[in-house]
């Protein structure tokens, strides 16, 4: 695949400085992968517009200000190993459903496991097995963030809805080793990707010493946007196409056999008359 085509803003100065992010950009294995173009400060929203016009394949925001992020964008929180779904409130029937279609298209998890983490009593308990039965998509719980966590139970699920929000989703990354959070606007066409939680940068005297942090949500965007390619790519219908071709070319190849008929002399359709029985 040609060089993705990512835009970055840098958020607080404070944050990412110039040496992080001369650092960040001369990474030679993420310049392999895409060109990076780089927003002054202040200027997310216009990074956010090019996105939208299509001068960019994904938005990259290093910083973990409030980033500019499309409308209605639903945000996970991505890991390595698990993504998490945060919600201020009970979920529904639909939530596990755009949840799942992200885990499938975005991150490549063919039925995704999903489990719902509720710390109280919900309206709707039986939410897991009803849409289990309905719409075909295995949903576990609801568990709280406690259960989840014995027997290294977490380890089962592709994906956690989080009924209590950022706060579940911090005490369950508190106690496992699930690798460098991201957070990810999904459930629209625009890719945009930002710093979940700012790593160790290391003293003046040691230099710097950790940026996955801020590399991170480059590959994540980096791998979205390629599994979406793949994705749309394998439920097109060619098929379809070929059998329409088919029929089409059958159309015409009658059509011609019967102009031909029509154009031969008088004596020619003579010759190829039946001949009369006595």
């Amino acid at each position: 695949m040609e060089k993705l085509k990512i835009a970055v803003t840098q958020g607080n100065a404070g944050e990412a400085g110039s040496e992080l992010i001369s650092s960040i950009l001369g990474d030679t294995a993420l310049l392999e992968l895409c060109t990076p173009t780089l927003y002054d400060a202040g200027k997310a929203e216009a990074a956010l517009h090019d996105l939208g016009e299509g001068k960019a394949d994904a938005l990259v925001h290093i910083s973990s200000d409030n980033p500019a992020r499309p409308a209605d964008a639903v945000e996970i929180i991505a890991t390595d190993e698990i993504c998490f779904m945060p919600l201020e409130r009970e979920p529904t029937a639909e939530d596990v459903v755009s949840f799942r279609n992200i885990l499938e298209r975005d991150f490549d998890i063919r039925s995704p496991r999903i489990a719902i983490v509720q710390e109280t009593s919900m309206q709707n308990p039986d939410l897991a097995s009803q849409v289990t039965t309905g719409q075909g998509i295995n949903t576990y719980g609801p568990y709280t963030v406690a259960q989840l966590l014995e027997e290294d139970k977490a380890s089962h699920f592709d994906g956690i809805i989080a009924a209590g929000g950022k706060t579940s989703v911090q005490d369950i990354l508190a106690e496992l080793p699930l690798g460098v959070p991201v957070r990810y606007f999904a459930g629209k066409e625009a890719v945009v990707t930002a710093v979940c939680k700012p790593g160790r940068t290391g003293n003046p005297e040691e230099g710097l010493a950790d940026v996955s942090a801020w590399t991170h949500p480059f590959y994540t965007a980096i791998d979205i946007v390629r599994n979406r390619i793949l994705y749309d790519e394998a439920r097109q219908d060619p098929l379809q196409k070929l059998f329409r071709d088919k029929r089409e070319d059958k159309k015409k190849d009658e059509a011609s056999h019967a102009n031909a008929k029509d154009s031969k002399s008088p004596a020619e359709k003579e010759d190829t008359a039946p001949a009369e029985t006595e």
